[in-house]
Parts: C-alpha cells; sequence; structure tokens
C-alpha cells in the first residue's frame, strides 16, 4: 500500500507540475491573442461604439496633398482658434510634440508662440524616455516652469514603492513652454508583442506625478483637477466615489526601446468606424477651408456645431510624404495613435474600463473543473465530454465577465482542462491494463488463458447463463497417483504436478480447447467452447496423441532424476452439453455440464480396468473415423449408462496437423 501510495502521489505531483507548465506556457503564447480575438468580435458584434464626444481632427494625406509638409505652425494656431473661439470646442488636444523652433519660419512661430496665450482650452503634449541623455539634463528653472503647466494634481495614497519614473524629458523650446498653459503626456506603450493594450493615465519624473493627454483632457472637460494614486486605482475623488480607473503596474518600452515600469489601464475598445479609427474623424485642410469661410462670409465645409462643447485632439496621420502614426491594437491591425488617446478619454467619460485580467478566479475555477474532470469518468471520450461540457460552463463565465469589463484568462483554461482530461484518461488506461495483467497473471494460475479471456472480457456484463452445444470433452487422469503422493512430500507431490500440468496445458490451448478445471492429478478440457470450432473433434483428438508423447518424455526425465514415474490416461467423447457461467451473485463458475461430460470421465476410468492409455466414445469415432486408426471395445458397461456402449482405443493417427 505504501508503494502504490507514494508512486501515486509521484504521478499526482508530475501531472500537477505539468499542468501548471502548461497553464503557464498557453497563458503566455496564446491567451493574449485569443482575447484578442475575441475581444475584436465581440465589440463589433455587440457593435460597442464610442460617444460623439470625443472628435478627431487628423493631418491625413488629403490635408499633405493640398499643403506640403511641414507645415508652418501659423496654422496650427489658425486650427485651435477656430476650434476654440468660433467652434466652442470644451478641449483641444494637440498630439503632436513640439521639440524644436522652426528657423526657416520664425515670423510663423512668433505668431504660434503668441497665439498659445490666447488657448485657454488647449492641452499640448511631450514625451520623456527612460535614458539620461546629455542634452536632457534640465536646469531647475526650467524644471519650475514645467511643472506649472499641468492642470492636473496627482495625490500619491499608495502604498506600494513605485517604479514608474522616467529618467528624461524631451526639451521643449523656451518660447513655446513660456507661452502653453498645459501640458500633458503623450506616451503610449505597446506590450512585449508589440501590441497596444494599455494606456499609461500619469507618468512620474523626478518624483512628480504629471497627467497623461486623456487625463488632462477629461479634467479640463469636468473641471475635476485633483485625483488620487491608489495601489490599484486612480481616482477623481478620495473615496473613489465617482471615476475609479483600475491601474497595474507594468513594464514596457519607451520610444527609444528602453525598458520601463509604468502604470497603466487596460482600455475597453469600440467598434471602428472607418480605417484605422473607431471615433468622428475630420481632415485638418477642411478645417482650415471652413475657417477660411466663415471669415470670408461664407458657409463652411464642416459647421461649427461639429466641435461645439466636445473634445477635439489635433495630431498627424498621414502616409505619403510624411508618416503614419499607427499601433497595432486588438480591434485594428493599424490603429492611429490618435485615436488610442480618445479610446482612453471616452473609457474615462464612461468610467468604464476593463479590469486587469483575474488570474486568481480563473485558476481557482480552472483547478475546482480539473478535480472534478478527475474524479469523472476514466475513459477518454467520456472524459472529453466531461471536459466539454466544464469548458463551456468556463465559455459562459468568461462571457460575463467580458460584459462585466472584467478580462479573465481564456485559452489556458481551457487547454488545462482539456489536458487534464486527457492524462485521466491515459491513466485509467494504464492502471486497467496493469490491472488486468495482474488479473490475467493471478487467475491464469486458477483457469486456463482461454476461460480468463472470457472472464476478463465479460466483466461488464459477467452473469449466470449459457448456451447449448456440441462439444468434445477430453478427460485426463495421472494413474495411481493418490498411492505416488502418499510416499511423497508435500513439495514434491506439487512440484510433479506443477511440471506435469505446466506440459500438457500449452498442448490443449494450442489445438483449441480450454482447461476447464483441475480436479488434483487430473484435469477436463473442453473443445469447441467458448473457443468455436467445427473441428473440435479431431483437434481433441490430435490434442491427446501429443499429450501422449509429451507425458512419455516428462516419464523418462522423471526416472532420471530418480522421482517416480508416471502414466496418464486419457478419455474423449463428443456430444451436447451445457456450457456457460454457473453460480450466485457472489461467485460464478464458467463450466460444462451434462451426461455427455459424465460419459467422457468414466471413459477414462476404464484406460485403468483395460491396461490402455486412449480411448474415446463412439460418438467421438463417427467425427474422426477417418484420421485414426482404433480397436473397437464393444459392449462396454457404463456406470450410468442403463445399455452397454463401444469404445475405441485409438493406436495411431493416420495425419497429424
Amino acid at each position: 500500500m505504501s508503494k502504490i501510495f507514494n508512486a501515486k502521489s509521484i504521478i499526482f505531483i508530475l501531472f500537477l507540475l505539468t499542468a501548471i507548465f502548461i497553464y503557464w506556457l498557453t497563458n503566455s503564447l496564446f491567451d493574449e491573442k485569443v482575447n484578442d480575438f475575441l475581444t475584436k468580435n465581440l465589440v463589433s458584434w455587440q457593435k460597442i461604439k464610442p460617444s460623439d464626444e470625443v472628435v478627431l481632427v487628423v493631418i491625413d494625406d488629403k490635408s499633405i496633398e493640398k499643403i506640403s509638409w511641414p507645415w508652418q505652425r501659423s496654422l496650427f494656431s489658425d486650427i485651435f482658434n477656430y476650434l476654440e473661439h468660433t467652434c466652442g470646442a470644451k478641449t483641444v488636444v494637440f498630439q503632436n510634440v513640439i521639440t524644436v523652433t522652426d528657423t526657416y519660419n520664425p515670423k510663423s512661430d512668433e505668431i504660434f508662440y503668441d497665439n498659445l496665450k490666447k488657448q485657454n482650452k488647449l492641452i499640448n503634449s511631450f514625451v520623456l524616455f527612460n535614458s539620461n541623455l546629455v542634452y536632457d539634463v534640465l536646469p531647475k528653472e526650467y524644471l519650475d516652469i514645467f511643472n506649472l503647466k499641468s492642470n492636473v494634481t496627482i495625490h500619491d495614497k499608495s502604498t506600494k514603492a513605485n517604479k514608474f519614473t522616467y529618467k528624461s524629458i524631451v526639451r521643449l523650446p523656451k518660447e513655446f513652454l513660456n507661452n502653453v498653459k498645459n501640458l500633458a503626456s503623450a506616451i503610449i506603450v505597446e506590450d512585449k508583442d508589440a501590441i497596444l493594450r494599455s494606456y499609461v493615465p500619469i507618468v512620474k519624473f523626478k518624483d512628480n506625478y504629471y497627467p497623461s493627454i486623456a487625463l488632462s483632457a477629461y479634467s479640463m472637460y469636468t473641471g475635476k483637477t485633483d485625483f488620487y494614486l491608489y495601489d490599484n486605482y486612480l481616482c477623481d475623488a478620495e473615496d473613489c466615489s465617482n471615476l475609479k480607473i483600475p491601474i497595474y503596474d507594468k513594464k514596457a518600452k519607451d520610444y527609444i526601446d528602453n525598458d520601463i515600469f509604468v502604470t497603466a489601464a487596460l482600455l475597453k475598445w469600440y467598434k471602428p468606424q472607418s480605417d484605422y479609427y473607431s471615433h468622428k474623424v475630420y481632415s485638418a485642410i477642411d478645417v482650415l477651408d471652413s475657417n477660411k469661410s466663415i471669415k470670408e462670409g461664407e458657409l463652411p465645409k464642416i459647421s461649427p456645431d461639429k466641435f461645439k462643447d466636445k473634445i477635439v485632439i489635433v495630431g498627424l496621420n498621414a502616409d505619403k510624404n510624411v508618416w503614419e502614426q499607427l499601433s497595432e491594437t486588438p480591434v485594428l491591425k493599424k490603429h492611429s495613435d490618435l485615436d488610442v488617446h480618445a479610446v482612453m478619454i471616452d473609457n474615462l467619460l464612461k468610467n468604464e474600463f476593463k479590469c486587469y485580467p483575474q488570474y486568481d478566479y480563473s485558476i481557482l475555477i480552472t483547478a475546482l473543473f480539473c478535480f472534478f474532470i478527475i474524479k469523472g469518468f476514466g475513459r477518454l471520450r467520456n472524459n472529453l465530454i466531461f471536459a466539454s461540457i466544464f469548458v463551456l460552463i468556463y465559455m459562459i463565465y468568461y462571457f460575463y465577465e467580458f460584459e462585466a469589463d472584467i478580462r479573465v484568462c481564456v485559452i489556458a483554461p481551457v487547454i488545462t482542462m482539456y489536458y487534464t482530461a486527457l492524462v485521466k484518461a491515459l491513466y485509467i488506461k494504464i492502471t486497467t491494463d496493469r490491472t488486468s495483467d495482474m488479473i490475467k497473471n493471478i487467475m491464469g494460475k486458477y483457469f486456463s488463458k482461454d476461460v480468463m479471456k472470457k472472464i476478463i472480457s465479460d466483466m461488464g456484463t459477467l452473469k449466470s447463463g449459457g448456451v447449448r452445444a456440441v462439444v468434445t470433452i477430453l478427460f485426463a487422469d495421472i494413474r495411481n497417483f493418490t498411492q505416488i503422493a502418499e510416499k511423497l512430500s508435500p513439495q514434491e507431490v506439487s512440484s510433479i504436478l506443477n511440471e506435469y500440468f505446466s506440459i500438457i496445458e500449452p498442448i490443449i490451448s494450442k489445438y483449441g480447447g480450454i482447461v476447464n478445471k483441475y480436479m488434483g492429478d487430473g484435469l477436463l478440457a473442453v473443445f469447441g467452447e467458448p473457443i468455436k470450432s467445427q473441428d473440435h473433434a479431431i483437434n481433441a483428438i490430435y490434442c491427446a496423441s501429443e499429450i501422449l508423447q509429451e507425458v512419455k518424455h516428462f516419464r523418462d526425465k522423471l526416472i532420471s532424476e530418480g522421482r517416480p514415474k508416471i502414466d496418464i490416461g486419457i478419455g474423449i467423447n463428443t456430444g451436447e452439453v451445457f456450457a456457460g457461467n454457473i453460480g450466485s451473485e457472489d461467485r460464478i463458475e464458467y463450466t460444462v455440464i451434462g451426461d455427455n461430460v459424465n460419459l467422457a470421465s468414466r471413459i477414462e476410468a476404464y484406460n485403468h480396468i483395460l491396461k490402455t492409455q486412449f480411448l474415446i466414445s463412439e460418438h467421438t469415432y463417427e467425427f474422426v473415423k477417418d484420421s485414426v486408426e482404433v480397436v473397437k471395445l464393444s459392449q462396454v458397461n457404463i456406470k450410468g449408462k442403463s445399455n452397454p456402449v463401444d469404445i475405441y482405443e485409438v493406436l495411431r493417427i493416420k495425419h497429424n496437423v
């Protein structure tokens, strides 16, 4: 029992470790991809659309074709003035980062910088790096001014050590920094597989927190300026009673491919409305033309009402003569970075976010289902059905959590459950085969192999019952073995009998017979049932002939070893018997019964009287008379028979198989 327990424990530990590895591997390699696939299709199927409060003004191919890039910055001033002062936009975000002064058009820059003073609703962008660049070593005066350009205050209430600290900021032109009123981070980060799934709502530099474009826009749009950072949430109230952003720390890459830890929020995506975008898009050149038309007293191409009280994000996304600013996301292969910011703003406005993957719940549910699978059925098909039911239940749970904006593992639990079902089936098969082999080895010592095979094959439906069939019965018995045994020790008796039966049992099996039972020094063999054969009578004759030959060799061996010699007698009869399972519910035996069985036994007994070795009944003789030479012994009185019967001594087999 101890060895079995230890073996089972080792198998279970190996299975558990393998299952954990498979869960981790499939989760690492496939789970994000499957989640992306389901997210894309579920978003489209459910027609989850963004709000109309956020729109994009894009410097696109159409804009570049009309006014070649790079644009003079006074054009941006025209767009900002039009959106804020003419259209009444509530917030305007400029996603492009101003890093240098335009030395070719200084007048345009002068207009641009001067105009920044008039833009109260404008948010400009900056970016950070996670490397110490010489030209980014900023003087204290610069940082003092920079820190005044945020419209958001972050109150750090977290208890853990924050890792997301950038080392440098891309320097902004002095004139730009002095005149701009609001600055926000344009940082977006991709996962290690180069897919963008989350957004960075705040960044940290030199112990100061700065808002992202989205958070800054939300602040300006709603008037909320104070935000509270907790370990797992970012809120716009200290008690998190309103806006509550689920956040987590993640490893990412900055713009120049340096490793950085950031605090991120999983984005809730919307159905794409066009190539690159899920939000309403207007061409920048159409905005400029509309501004010009209004100044000239003409109808604008785009009505100012389209931007009234909206959050408008302005930026570049053109692939002709310039470049594309695109990232791969779960819903678009090429998703404009402008729209990614818009998605986060929408999430903030709706207070709807995807929660960080609930691995704990997924692992717990998977472990529970795997436990039930282990306790379930044994066969592979039943195990797979059982596992499929749990997979279906888990997928229902997954879709329920998706509706609740909670992302859970999807492929790893499925693979792990099917793996458990497969291992369970293989384990059952291996242990069953071992048990079957053990049973065969044990039963083979008490039954013939063929009887044993029939019992094992009928294990599932073993019950009393049988058939009537014409068979050939062979009785073999050692003459005077009782007297011989009295002179031997029990060990010597057992040794002789074991050797004797080991010789004749394979011969019986060779000719399609089964040893039905051992009776001391004798045995009963049956030909024709349960192994079907039309030649059971002649097979029994051939079998008896070979047994006599082998026993002769065995007798010579015993004599040479100084042990007592033995002689045997064989009696064969053919006729109808009952063959089948006989017994009670607690114990069943496969046997043959009937008058023809008794006749074979009594014919064998005549060997002792007639000093013969091989006798057959007249019924058997009718089946084999063309194959044997015999001596007829007529009118023999057989016990149990009212009339004398003819029996035959077999002298020689005419031909053998």
